[in-house]
C-alpha cells in the first residue's frame, strides 16, 4: 500500500457515500482525510504500525480504523460493498467538471442515467434540460466536460506518472541481471502529461527480467508476457511496458522509446542522408548487420554528427537546427537557483510558518524567497487585509533578523486581479510590498479579449513583478481560460514584467511551448513553487523540467539573480 494508493481509495469513498446519499458529515471527514494526507509529510505506514493515526490533525477514529483496514489488507471493506451496489459510470460521470455526486444522483433518479453514454445522449436529446436544476447551458456545460474527458482519456499528471515509475525502477535496479534500465517515452521527456509508463532494460537473462516485471507488487493484471516486451496494468490504473535488449543495444532502443515520433523520424532521416539505417536494436551501414557502436546515447547523437540533444528536447520543434548551429540552450540543473518566488503561509492559505520556509532556505542553499499570500479579495483563501499585511511585514522583519543574513525573505503578495485589470490594493498602500506577483483567481468566463485587456492591464500597473499561472489551468481537470498568451507575454516582455513557471505539477503554467516563445521574445520569467506546504516546494524541479523543454536558460530566470539583484529589478518599473 502506498500513499497515493490510500488517497485514491479514501477520495473514491467520498464520492461513492455522496452518491449513496451518505450523512455530509461522513462525507466530509473523508474529504478532509484526503486533503490532509495529500500533504503529510511524516510515514504514514510507520503510523498505521505505530497506532498514531489519532496523533495527525484531522484523522478521526473512523477514517484511522479505515486507513490502518487498507494497509493490512490492500483493500476497505466498505469500499468494496459500495464499488459492488453503486453503478461505476455514475463516478466516472463526477469527473466532469462541474458535475458532482449530487447531480449524477439527480440524473440517475430522474432519468436512470448510469453511464457516460446515456448522460451525452440526454444532453442532446433534450431530457437532461427539462430536468429542474438543470436546463439547456447546464447540459451545453455538460457536453463541452465530456469532450474535454475525452481529449485527456488514459493521460496521467507527470508527478503521478513518476510516482507509478519510482518503485519499479527500483526493483528493476537492484536486480543482478539488470545492467541498466531507464524509463523513456514522454515520462522521460518530461511531457506534462504520460500516457503508458515505458522502461527500456539492458540484461543477458531478459526472461529473468521479464518474470520479475510481470510478478512485480502493484501489477493488477499482466496483459503480455513476452521474452523482449511485456505489459501489465498497475494498480493505480496505468500500463507499463518494459523492453529488454542487449547492453549493446540499450543506446539505441533507449533513444528509439525516448524521441515522440517527429522527433525519431528526423533522426532515422539524418541516418539514411548518411548511408545508415537507424533503429531501436542499432545504426546500420547500408548492407550491413553490424551496428556502429555506441556506449550511450551521446555516443549515437555523434556518430550522426551532431551534439548530444537532451531528451526534454527531442520534439522536433528546432533542436535539429540548433544542434547543428552550436545554438542548443545551456540546460539547467536546478543549481543556478538563488532564489525562489510565490510560496504561502499559515497568515493565508499554507501551513508553513515563516520560520520554517527561512529554515529550508539555508538548508538548501536559497539565498531569497519571496513570500506571496493572497490578497484581500479572495477570502475563500484568508486574503490578507492590510492591517494582516502590516502584520507579516513586521514578523518577517523578526525572521530576517533572527538568521542574521543567512537568507532574506522578502515582503510580496499574490495579488488577484481584478476583473477591471486593477490589484487589489490601493495604490497608495502597494508600496508596501517589495514584490508582487499578480494572478487571475475568478472571473474565469470573460472573452478572450476582455480576459487578454484584463492581464495587459495588470502589467501596465508599476508596481507589478511577475505574472503568475498565466492561464489558470489545471491540468486533466481545468482548461485555461481563454486569453492570448503571445500577447500577454509580448506586453510584459516590453514592460519588463516576468512571467511564472508554475511548478506545481497541476498548474506547470506557463506551458513549455510558450515558455520557449518567452524565450524568443525576450520576456523574463521564473520558476515558482506556489507552494502551502513544505513538501511543495519539493515541486521547484518541475519548473525547472518545464524551464529545460522551453529552452530557458539561467540567464533568463529572476531566480538566478542575487537579492539585491531581485530587487533592483522589482523596482525598476516604481
Amino acid at each position: 500500500m502506498n500513499g497515493l494508493r490510500l488517497t485514491a481509495m479514501l477520495e473514491e469513498m467520498a464520492t461513492l457515500l455522496e452518491l449513496d446519499g451518505a450523512n455530509s458529515f461522513k462525507v466530509s471527514a473523508y474529504q478532509r482525510a484526503v486533503r490532509v494526507l495529500s500533504s503529510y509529510e511524516g510515514n504514514l505506514a510507520e503510523a498505521v504500525q505505530n497506532k498514531t493515526l489519532l496523533d495527525i490533525e484531522g484523522i478521526g477514529k473512523g477514517i484511522a480504523e479505515k486507513i490502518a483496514e487498507a494497509y493490512e489488507s490492500e483493500s476497505i471493506r466498505e469500499l468494496e460493498e459500495l464499488r459492488s451496489r453503486i453503478p461505476r459510470g455514475l463516478v466516472e460521470m463526477t469527473s466532469i467538471q462541474g458535475f458532482g455526486p449530487k447531480k449524477a444522483l439527480s440524473v440517475y433518479t430522474q432519468l436512470g442515467i448510469d453511464t457516460m453514454a446515456k448522460l451525452e445522449a440526454a444532453c442532446k436529446d433534450g431530457s437532461l434540460a427539462a430536468l429542474k436544476g438543470f436546463g439547456a447551458k447546464t447540459a451545453e456545460k455538460i457536453l463541452q466536460g465530456i469532450a474535454q474527458l475525452a481529449k485527456f482519456s488514459g493521460r496521467r499528471r507527470l508527478d503521478v506518472a513518476l510516482k507509478a515509475a519510482a518503485p519499479i525502477l527500483e526493483v528493476l535496479r537492484a536486480h543482478p541481471a539488470v545492467i541498466r534500465v531507464e524509463s523513456a517515452g514522454s515520462l522521460r521527456r518530461r511531457r506534462e502529461t504520460v500516457g503508458d509508463l515505458d522502461f527500456v532494460a539492458a540484461t543477458e537473462s531478459p526472461k529473468e527480467v521479464m518474470d520479475l516485471f510481470v510478478a512485480m507488487e502493484g501489477v493488477e493484471s499482466v496483459l503480455g508476457h513476452g521474452e523482449t516486451k511485456s505489459s501489465v496494468l498497475l494498480d493505480s490504473g496505468i500500463q507499463a511496458d518494459l523492453r529488454c535488449v542487449t547492453d549493446k543495444q540499450f543506446p539505441f532502443a533507449l533513444a528509439h522509446f525516448t524521441g515522440s515520433k517527429e522527433h525519431n523520424t528526423r533522426m532515422r532521416q539524418r541516418a539514411k542522408d548518411r548511408q545508415l539505417k537507424l533503429n531501436e536494436y542499432g545504426l546500420f551501414p547500408d548492407g550491413s548487420e553490424e551496428s556502429k557502436a555506441a556506449s550511450s546515447e551521446a555516443d549515437l547523437y555523434k556518430l550522426l554528427e551532431l551534439p548530444y540533444i537532451h531528451p526534454e528536447l527531442r520534439e522536433d520543434l528546432g533542436e535539429f537546427s540548433a544542434a547543428e548551429n552550436g545554438h542548443l540552450p545551456s540546460m539547467l540543473d536546478g543549481k543556478e537557483l538563488r532564489g525562489l518566488l510565490h510560496m504561502h503561509t499559515h497568515y493565508s492559505d499554507g501551513k508553513p510558518t515563516l520560520d520554517q520556509y527561512a529554515e529550508w532556505a539555508i538548508a538548501n542553499e536559497i539565498s531569497w524567497m519571496g513570500i506571496a499570500d493572497h490578497s484581500q479579495s479572495l477570502t475563500v483563501a484568508n486574503g490578507l487585509n492590510e492591517k494582516r499585511v502590516l502584520q507579516q511585514h513586521a514578523e518577517i522583519d523578526e525572521v530576517n533578523a533572527r538568521h542574521g543574513g543567512k537568507v532574506r525573505l522578502l515582503k510580496g503578495i499574490e495579488s488577484d486581479i481584478l476583473p477591471d485589470g486593477s490589484l487589489d490594493y490601493p495604490e497608495g498602500f502597494l508600496g508596501n510590498f517589495e514584490w508582487i506577483v499578480a494572478s487571475v483567481h475568478t472571473h474565469f468566463n470573460l472573452t478572450e479579449e476582455e480576459q487578454t485587456r484584463r492581464v495587459i492591464r495588470a502589467i501596465s500597473n508599476p508596481h507589478t513583478t511577475v505574472i503568475g499561472h498565466l492561464t489558470g489551468r489545471l491540468i486533466l481537470a481545468r482548461e485555461g481560460y481563454a486569453i492570448d498568451q503571445k500577447a500577454v507575454i509580448r506586453e510584459a516582455a516590453q514592460a519588463g514584467v516576468a512571467i511564472e513557471i508554475n511548478a506545481n505539477p497541476m498548474r506547470l503554467d506557463l506551458d513549455w511551448r510558450l515558455v520557449h516563445y518567452a524565450v524568443e521574445q525576450g520576456c523574463r520569467l521564473c520558476i515558482s513553487p506556489d507552494a502551502h506546504v513544505m513538501k511543495g516546494l519539493d515541486d521547484v524541479i518541475f519548473g525547472v523540467w518545464m524551464a529545460r523543454k522551453g529552452w530557458a536558460e539561467a540567464g533568463h530566470l529572476l531566480n538566478s539573480l542575487t537579492t539585491d539583484e531581485f530587487l533592483t529589478f522589482a523596482r525598476s518599473r516604481r
